[in-house]
């Protein structure tokens, strides 16, 4: 890509490319290869001027050879661009604007009287017909029958320009507000959009690891348990339990086979499939977050939900306050001018917008929220359970230390454990895989199929051999390892504040994995920072031991710590924490916290643990800082505030515009204008952002 630097600051890149303007395709195009790029948060093309704004973070330089090397032009590069991108949609609704003004004033300019009030008739009768709809067939009477009863007697009464400017400015409203909610709704569809990066793919019988662009339809992947589904697909061989709750809401696994579809979103929670891919383009993936927003029931707030059913209550009081006018001044156009009026409008648009808004917001800061009440709920909290390895401990732990015994190789114990851990995606295993790769030491499959056992560890077969890897509960108590009396010394010299991994081979202990993990530097601050922002109760669980959890509840500035503890007995501690009225929050990123994050008022999880984990929580921090966790934090609170202050706002704007109305201050038209524009710009309002930059 050819482009030179216009302005550079500290965390904003302004780009002028080497051409006048982009087309539309090509400006998508752009967009899309920016906005996954390294160090960016954000992106703006400006197609009309083909100008580039990127607000970043981290390595610039590393931005900067990307979009040396970037191809934006390509086929390829255009798969990525969703069927509905935010730009068409923007184009779309402008055209829809403009011509819907053009008509009207050429009718008024070149049409003679009679075949304008044909029109008049024509454009009342669809909002007549629903109004009689709502209110004899639904025995409903909401704003469909208030804005029925307006236009009909405008046209009863022969005021033929009333009711034709009253149906053009509803329909003028009506696209406005179904503008602004597919805008909210876009711009938060693409910021849940997957984030697979690497997939396995199957040549014959053996499986790669390969990054996920090199997949092309027709190729068979495999997916194991706790990981996403990347792409849609046919099952071609395998069965396994595979959530689909992200996309239909069917809060239990479904069982699939081979020859049954799978798709993109979804996460094996028990199994293995190998899958031959349909489609590699972006627009399947967009377009199922879109329908799992527009579908989901988890989108409202209990807020929200508050105010649509006031503006429904409100709905009678707005014909009552019609009816006095009338009969006070017998005045039909003072009459219409409060029909005109209504809250339901805008309570109704501007509360989901606001939620939608949040949600994107959180998306911006490298947070997926599944749902409206999860931010209400957050906001709510009094409670958060922490895990400790990888939550509280640094997402990328480091091997310290290969401990062999029984004269072990040490390279040997560290390819093996790498090429049984490497399935099975926590810190911890990446540590093991990452320090393999990092000595060089190639872990081609050497085993048979892999079998993990929640919250305990690995087991498989290689030449013959029973072969595990996890937990020393795992090991010595359930497994029955034996160790020699040198080889239990070793291991009682290991410092507590090391994590371990135990490597056995026929029932004999062969290894001990060291990891260093590391408390993040931060943890005690944001534990600080939550206490300063209302939730006062904050607890470590973890299945470490005593000492160990000891150390890291201890740095992290937390009283309330509980060790060895297995995923029902966190489970379970969430749910009494429950019963005794409390708003818990539970925060992980494994396997096993799975039942705990499900249990939870709100389950938070991190994103580089598993991926079963990420589907099960009802919130996703993609980053690596706890630091998020406030930023949630000072999200929710602002969104509750906001909602409130926009309640208020309606409720006191629309009654004065009846009171105008009923006083002759205001003329139908006028009054259905402001308060449509009074509506959309609450709306427009409600799509800011509620954070400081």
């Amino acid at each position: 890509m050819r482009y030179s630097i216009q302005h550079r600051s500290k965390n904003r890149l302004h780009i002028n490319l080497v051409k006048s303007r982009l087309n539309d395709a090509d400006a998508d195009a752009l967009y899309y290869a920016l906005i996954d790029a390294p160090a960016v948060r954000a992106v703006s093309v400006k197609a009309r001027t083909a100008r580039v704004v990127l607000q970043t973070s981290g390595d610039v330089e590393a931005l900067l050879t990307y979009m040396d090397h970037l191809d934006y032009t390509t086929d390829a590069a255009k798969e990525n661009v969703p069927a509905q991108s935010a730009r068409a949609l923007n184009a779309e609704y402008s055209e829809k604007l403009i011509m819907m003004i053009l008509t009207r004033s050429i009718k008024r300019l070149l049409l003679p009287m009679p075949i304008r009030r044909f029109f008049h008739y024509k454009n009342a009768l669809p909002y007549i017909l629903q109004g009689l709809k709502t209110l004899i067939i639904e025995r409903r009477v909401d704003v469909t029958v208030l804005d029925a009863t307006a236009v009909a007697a405008a046209l009863l009464t022969g005021d033929f320009g009333t009711a034709g400017s009253t149906t053009f400015l509803l329909k003028i409203g009506e696209l406005l507000e179904e503008w602004t909610y597919k805008k909210s709704v876009g711009d938060l569809a693409q910021s849940l959009s997957l984030n697979v990066t690497k997939v396995w793919r199957v040549e014959g019988e053996k499986p790669e690891l390969v990054a996920i662009d090199r997949i092309k339809a027709g190729d068979v992947i495999r997916v194991g348990m706790g990981n996403m589904i990347p792409l849609d697909g046919v099952v071609r061989s395998g069965v396994a339990m595979v959530n689909q709750a992200a996309l239909t809401g069917e809060s239990v696994a479904v069982a699939k086979k081979e020859g049954l579809s799978v798709y993109a979103g979804t996460v094996v929670e028990e199994g293995e499939l190998d899958i031959t891919i349909d489609s590699v383009s972006g627009d399947t993936r967009y377009d199922k977050i879109m329908q799992m927003i527009a579908s989901s029931e988890n989108m409202a707030a209990d807020s929200q939900n508050k105010a649509s059913e006031l503006a429904d209550k409100l709905v009678p009081f707005s014909f009552i306050g019609a009816a006095l006018t009338y009969a006070l001044t017998r005045n039909i156009s003072r009459t219409t001018a409060v029909l005109m009026v209504d809250y339901s409008c805008a309570l109704k648009l501007s509360m989901p917008i606001s939620v939608l808004s949040a949600m994107r917001e959180a998306g911006k800061n490298k947070i997926t929220v599944k749902g409206g009440k999860f931010l209400e709920l957050f906001s709510e909290a009094d409670t958060i359970v922490f895990d400790k390895t990888g939550t509280l401990t640094k997402a990328t732990p480091t091997l310290k230390e290969v401990i062999v015994m029984d004269g072990n190789d040490e390279t040997e114990m560290l390819r093996i454990a790498a090429c049984l851990e490497e399935h099975f995606p926590h810190s911890m295993a990446n540590a093991v895989v990452r320090a393999a790769r990092q000595r060089g030491i190639s872990h081609d499959e050497m085993h048979s199929d892999v079998e993990y056992i929640v919250a305990h560890g690995i087991v498989s077969t290689i030449d013959e051999k029973r072969v595990i890897i996890g937990s020393y509960h795992f090991a010595f108590e359930d497994e029955k390892v034996k160790a020699s009396d040198e080889a239990l010394r070793r291991i009682a010299d290991i410092p507590d504040r090391y994590s371990r991994l135990y490597l056995a081979i026929d029932g004999r202990l062969a290894a001990v994995i060291v990891i260093e993990d590391p408390i993040k530097e931060d943890a005690a601050d944001i534990v600080g920072e939550l206490k300063k922002l209302g939730i006062n109760h904050i607890v470590m669980m973890t299945g470490d031991s005593e000492k160990t959890a000891a150390a890291v509840a201890k740095a992290a500035g937390i009283d309330e710590y509980y060790s060895e503890v297995l995923p029902e007995d966190k489970a379970r501690f969430v749910e009494a924490e429950k019963a005794k009225g409390r708003k818990v929050v539970m925060v992980g990123d494994g396997i096993n916290d799975s039942p705990a994050l499900s249990a939870a008022d709100v389950g938070i999880a991190m994103k580089e643990g598993a991926d079963i984990a990420a589907e099960i929580a009802d919130i996703t921090l993609s980053g690596h800082e706890l630091a998020q966790l406030v930023t949630l934090k000072k999200l929710s609170d602002a969104l509750m505030r906001e909602m409130k202050v926009h309640g208020r706002v309606i409720l006191t704007v629309n009654s004065a515009l009846m009171i105008a109305g009923a006083f002759g201050v205001l003329a139908p038209a006028p009054a259905a204008l402001l308060h449509n524009t009074s509506t959309v710009a609450i709306c427009l309002r409600s799509m800011g952002d509620l954070l400081e930059a």
